[in-house]
């Protein structure tokens, strides 16, 4: 979208304004509308709901066009815009209605506490946004896992080699964080489907940053189970040779005993936050079975 086509929008939207307050002065001439009525409070009204029409539709407009250049980022900034302009909305609203700053704060604070009662989640949302933005606490485009009571998240017990790998299981949802928001924030999980979460939500949760700033690879790791038959030391001998030519994995030994009948080698690799991690662990799995074979079958090609 280009700044031409948000002119154009801008341009409508002006003229949809003073089209309003046109066709509200023929109806006051007309007699349509009640003289009770104050005219200057009606157009202040149109005014007021044109600009934030105005606001909403230069917004979209904006978005789209910082989307291809920008990426994510666009949504963050677009969402300051948009604060920035209810801001000024609300000061020229009460600039125009003759509201002195003394009497905003004291009419605020009896309103505030009225509504904050019975507003809290949404304000708590509202305020919570604020501080994710300002503070930068999650940003469009960090990949993270939210692990929070609020959004409950059970994982797959059986079959249980599922989990076999991993020395413990992170909970939560995982994603790509695409826009945040003043209420709440989306992200896009790893099968592809958006989840929307509160910010209060956000605010109060433990999250995974898989994006971090401070370090630059990640420490993975595969098992492989042998049986007791095998020579131990042959196995760690004939695993670490077929390893030796990745110089990824930093360590090979016998982690423990799964039952009476079997133990466990562990693999460990590492891996830049960018870098193809399930395709690596599937070339070292190969090379495993690969060895496994070999040591049940002596004699046989590897």
């Amino acid at each position: 979208m280009s700044a031409r086509a948000i002119l154009v929008r801008t341009g409508i939207a002006v003229a949809f304004v003073a089209g309003a307050l046109i066709l509200l002065t023929v109806l006051y001439n007309l007699n349509v509308i009640p003289g009770e009525i104050s005219p200057f409070l009606t157009y202040q009204a149109a005014v007021i709901l044109g600009a934030l029409w105005l606001l909403q539709s230069i917004s979209g407009q904006l978005r789209t066009m910082l989307l291809p250049s920008l990426g994510e980022r666009a949504y963050s900034l677009v969402n300051i815009f948009k604060i920035l302009g209810y801001i000024i909305l609300a000061i020229v609203g009460l600039s125009l209605l003759g509201v002195s700053p003394e009497v905003a704060l004291a009419g605020g604070a009896f309103s505030g506490l009225i509504i904050g009662l019975g507003a809290q989640p949404i304000l708590g949302n509202f305020f919570a946004g604020l501080v994710v933005l300002l503070t930068g606490f999650v940003k469009a485009g960090d990949e993270i896992r939210v692990a929070a009571s609020a959004i409950p998240y059970s994982v797959a017990v059986l079959p249980a080699y599922k989990y076999f790998s991993p020395d413990y299981i992170y909970m939560g949802y995982r994603g790509r964080i695409i826009e945040v928001g003043l209420f709440y924030s989306t992200m896009t999980t790893e099968t592809g489907l958006e989840l929307r979460i509160p910010n209060n939500v956000i605010l109060n949760s433990a999250v995974i940053d898989y994006t971090p700033s401070h370090t630059v690879e990640r420490k993975y790791q595969v098992r492989y189970e042998f049986k007791n038959d095998l020579d131990p030391d042959t196995v760690l001998q004939k695993v670490k040779e077929t390893l030796s030519t990745l110089p990824e994995v930093r360590n090979v030994f016998i982690n423990e005993q799964s039952d009476k009948e079997y133990y466990i080698i562990l693999v460990e690799f590492y891996l830049g936050f960018d870098a193809d991690w399930r395709g690596f662990k599937s070339e070292i799995l190969r090379r495993l079975v690969k060895v496994h074979r070999a040591l049940r079958q002596p004699g046989q090609a590897r």
